[in-house]
């Protein structure tokens, strides 16, 4: 093999050099190790140290530094705009319980906020190297939740070795690794006059019982471990302090005696002392990450399998909130439930299929691997094991990832860049068994798909896939691979091999003389290292999975490398594309929903709304006008309906000889995954209303600045025709003289200051191409159709068997391709036409029976959603009239309440005055009742008007024999009809 190829490193990236400067300007001024009369450099003549062991530093000189610095970043737009701090945040508490017993301490903590796959490591170290070189500063730590991180801390050290040296004057960090069983090393760590740097992982130092805090003899004297780092004072990095929220973890890190701490993550939980943002949308517009694209692949229209999977557990009390098969109304449907002890699935779903499952134990754990359900015939459903079948799935997967890799290569060949692919896998057996179903599937796509690109044709699959998993031991060979978790130090040690093992390989697999070109890994091994040249990533996980989307997409958003090691200047190239088990829709919503998770919030789905009281008109309410309406109204009605048999069989027949009967199909979609960045400002509030600039850009580089002016009841959707802003709708308006006091609050419960604007981030897809694609299948089992059918449609089971004897045979041989497609169809149509059929032949006859209380319905007061109310005009029963779309609310603003003069009444029925119809059709309730005077105005009509959209044929054929037997005008009407009145405009 030719010379090794190395990863060169650009020391002028902008952004990485504002996230450095950021947090060496929070020190200026503070004193340093040249100060010798103000911090000693050694306790004891021997420990080098950061600080005196009770020194602090300034924080009025720290706060007014970080000011500085937020200022400046927010105004020269270094990173996204953060908040000024008025104090520095400290944290402050005990150390660990059962180490010391000193009084609490406060530790000034620093925020770097930083988007996966831009150089966060990179930029810590090298702020540790600017912080040893303009103060002097020696100590330091990096804390990292796993050893994952630990392993890519340490790559990353070793690749940017040289770099480094040649930035400051050869200058290298000596690295410690810390290892419980090499104590030694410690005084090394302390007494060192060089920079020194030790990782660790958080592990190794949050319980008391920790070698960290015992005596050993590789430490002659009387200090424990704890001691020589304690008297460093050193500087402490947190990787992905997310992970180190608990208080025992926080109690961990002040027992370190840190002389400050240094936070740097995508995902913080807090962020105290913010300097430095650089977020999603920020890395995506700048073409900072390769941009998103992902290819989903479902199955639709298979019900035919038994399927369970587990979505998570949730304690006090204790559930299990599993996805399954129900059958709904005789066609079976997927559904989230929750099961508890003792919870039984057969009886649950309705559904033989889930014999035998009935619940005996839930257990919950901290981490997903430790969750899972025990069933009573001792089946065991973990995040790790469904009950599904996937087999189509995994090939459409692996097809679809080998096709998008080999023509991705065949692109970037000729620029010197090697495509990777990468796979995560949670059954390792999968891969290395002697049947391997994913080795099996991958080896057959290859082959299959490898005649169509050159750079391909003459390779075998097993020169271009390497599997990485824990195994026992160094030699162990790839059959003896074993599922982990990092349960316990067993698999923590295995993992960290395998890891090794990884990052041992990291640039060799970025040349062409390397074959690999198809890694696969076990899930466990999600974090802590990238590679720059993946521009695939394909998880087959049994169940849709459970790794975070950010922990996925993120081993593959660096900007790709050539055979130089450089990054080519063309940034067209640099696309990940993600293959899911599940449609693009579902994997972006999940996505979204981290970085909602995350801190990046979009605005907020509605809270319970805010009730509003509205009042009775009684003058209205006690006029003849209503009285007379209602006493119409209010009269029990009985119906009959008039079968025709035959007629109704043969009608069936027809229809389903004319359906289409659908086979198991695969979706596979494409489509590009974008940010999108909002920020809302209030400017002023007065009269009523609010002055508001709504400020959009998303990560393609669109934007745009609007200026509007909003009153209560006001959807900003509507004003901007931006659909990413549906539940911004204004339900408050506060006015002051006082600056101070002026607001505006959204539907959301967002409160919206004039020192507070509100930022939040959402995603949009743009749709490439969606395909469908048939799956073969055996004949499954047939359920009992006539008996299902026949408890849904109400008919006999001799109608039933007769329909379906007349039916075309071939039409009936389709039921054993998809049973549970064909019988949806099947009886979808038979309740449709019989829908269609007892409409037509329905009678209703008029008793002389009043059917409710109109102060039951029609009350002096009652509660309504305040962001759903209009102002109701002079001829509105209540005050104020509630609308539940917009299509009503244009229909009541724009056409009712504007024609006072001839509409003298109208009302919105209440949501329990419902008007009984068969089962087949349901039951029904009225939209809108009005009286209008007619064009001589004199005689008063009564009308009953639905807005389109809202209901099926067969009850507006209801309705309107309904109706017209207690003797008013009934009618579905579209929104934009001025004279809704007439018959004429009736739908």
């Amino acid at each position: 093999m030719g010379q090794h190829l190395k990863i060169k490193f650009d020391s002028e990236q902008q952004y990485q050099l504002d996230a450095i400067n950021s947090v060496v300007k929070l020190f200026e001024g503070v004193p340093t190790l040249d100060n010798v009369d103000f911090w000693p450099t050694h306790i004891d003549d021997k420990i080098v140290t950061n600080a005196g062991l009770d020194e602090q530093l300034d924080y009025h000189l720290l706060l007014h530094n970080l000011q500085q610095v937020q200022q400046k970043n927010n105004l020269e737009k270094r990173g996204s705009e953060i908040s000024l701090s008025s104090k520095i945040e400290l944290d402050e508490g005990p150390l660990l319980n059962g180490i010391h017993h000193d009084k609490p301490i406060a530790i000034p903590h620093f925020t770097i906020e930083m988007e996966t796959g831009t150089g966060k490591t990179y930029v810590y170290l090298r702020t540790i190297h600017e912080l040893h070189k303009i103060y002097g500063y020696k100590k330091f730590m990096i804390v990292v939740p796993s050893i994952a991180i630990y392993e890519g801390v340490v790559k990353t050290i070793e690749m940017t070795k040289s770099h480094f040296a040649s930035l400051y004057d050869n200058e290298e960090i000596s690295l410690i690794q810390y290892d419980g069983a090499k104590l030694g090393k410690l005084r090394e760590y302390a007494e060192t006059p060089y920079l020194s740097v030790m990782i660790m992982t958080m592990d190794s130092f949050n319980k008391p019982s920790n070698n960290f805090y015992k005596m050993t003899e590789q430490l002659q004297g009387d200090k424990k471990p704890i001691h020589f780092v304690q008297e460093t004072r050193p500087i402490v990095v947190l990787d992905e302090p997310q992970n180190f929220h608990t208080k025992i973890a926080k109690e961990a890190i002040r027992t370190l005696k840190p002389l400050f701490v240094l936070r740097y993550s995508a995902t913080h939980k807090e962020t105290p002392n913010l300097c430095y943002r650089l977020t999603p949308i920020d890395a995506f517009r700048n073409n900072l990450v390769k941009q998103i694209e992902v290819i989903g692949i479902s199955d639709l229209d298979n019900f035919n399998v038994p399927l369970i999977r587990l979505m998570d557990i949730v304690r006090q009390p204790i559930a299990a909130k599993v996805k399954v098969n129900v059958l709904d109304k005789g066609i079976k449907k997927e559904r989230d439930i929750l099961l508890r002890q003792g919870s039984d699935l057969e009886k649950i779903t309705g559904l033989q299929d889930y014999a035998g499952l009935k619940v005996t134990e839930i257990q919950y754990g901290k981490k997903d691997e430790h969750k899972k359900v025990s069933f009573e015939n001792g089946f065991e459903l973990s995040f790790h094991h469904a009950l599904a079948s996937k087999e189509s799935i995994f090939r459409a997967q692996i097809e679809k990832t080998i096709e998008v890799h080999m023509a991705k290569q065949e692109e970037l060949k000729e620029k010197g860049i090697k495509v990777l692919s990468l796979f995560f896998i949670d059954k390792v057996k999968n891969y290395t068994g002697k049947e391997a179903l994913i080795r099996r599937l991958f080896d057959e796509c290859f082959n299959r798909l490898k005649t169509k690109f050159p750079s391909f044709s003459n390779m075998e699959p097993s020169e271009v896939r390497e599997g990485y998993f824990a195994k026992p031991g160094k030699t162990a060979s790839d059959d003896e691979a074993v599922d982990t978790n990092g349960r316990n130090q067993t698999e923590r040690k295995m993992e960290k091999a395998a890891f090794e093992l990884i990052m041992k390989k990291k640039e060799q697999l970025l040349s062409f003389e390397e074959p690999v070109s198809f890694i696969f890994a076990h899930s466990a091994l999600r974090e802590g290292w990238d590679n720059p040249n993946v521009f695939q990533i394909c998880t087959l996980n049994q169940t849709v999975s459970n790794i975070k989307k950010r922990q996925e997409i993120g081993r593959g958003l660096r900007l790709a490398v050539d055979q130089k090691g450089e990054r080519p200047a063309e940034y067209e190239m640099n696309i990940l594309t993600v293959i899911a088990n599940e449609s693009y829709e579902n994997y972006v919503a999940s996505l979204q929903h981290e970085y909602e998770e995350d801190g990046n919030k979009p605005p907020q789905k509605p809270k319970k709304p805010r009730q509003a009281i509205v009042k009775r008109n009684d003058r209205l309410f006690l006029s003849s006008e209503f009285q007379h309406f209602w006493a119409k109204l209010n009269q029990k009605v009985k119906y009959e309906i008039n079968i025709d048999t035959e007629k109704l069989i043969n009608q069936c027949v027809k229809r389903l000889n004319a359906t289409k009967f659908p086979e198991p199909t695969m979706e596979i979609s494409r489509a590009k995954f974008i940010m999108h960045q909002y920020k809302i400002v209030l400017r002023e509030t007065r009269d009523e209303k609010a002055y508001i600039t709504i400020a959009f850009q998303n990560s393609t580089g669109n934007r745009y600045t609007r200026n509007e002016t909003v009153r209560e009841g006001d959807s900003l959707y509507k004003l901007v025709n931006d659909i990413r802003l549906k539940h911004h709708i204004v339900t408050e308006i506060n006015s002051s003289s006082k600056s101070e006091e002026q607001s505006l609050i959204f539907a959301g419960g967002e409160i919206l200051t004039k020192e507070s604007p509100f930022i939040f981030h959402t995603e949009k897809i743009r749709h490439i191409e969606k395909n469908k694609t048939r799956v073969f299948s055996e004949k499954y089992p047939i359920p009992n159709l006539i008996e299902r059918a026949a408890k849904e449609t109400n008919l006999t089971k001799k109608t039933i068997i007769t329909i379906f004897k007349k039916m075309d045979l071939e039409k009936r041989k389709l039921i054993w391709k998809n049973p549970e497609g064909w019988i949806r169809e099947f009886l979808s149509r038979i309740q449709e036409v019989s829908r269609n059929h007892i409409a037509e032949n329905i009678e209703f006859t008029v008793m002389a029976e009043p059917l409710y209380d109109v102060n039951a319905i029609f009350p002096i007061t009652r509660k309504c959603p305040q962001k759903q109310l209009i102002a109701g005009g002079i001829n509105s029963l209540y005050d104020k009239v509630q609308v539940d779309s917009d299509v009503e609310r244009d229909f009541m603003l724009k056409r009712v309440i504007p024609d006072a003069d001839n509409t003298k009444l109208y009302f919105k029925f209440p949501p329990h005055f419902k008007i009984k119809f068969p089962k087949v059709i349901g039951n029904y309730k009225p939209g809108w009742g009005m009286v209008r005077l007619e064009k001589e105005g004199e005689v008063k009509l009564e009308f009953i008007r639905d807005l389109k959209g809202g209901l099926n044929s067969s009850q507006v054929k209801c309705a309107q024999k309904y109706f017209g037997k207690l003797g008013i005008s009934y009618g579905v009407v579209d929104q934009t009809v001025r004279d809704w009145w007439e018959k004429s405009r009736i739908e």
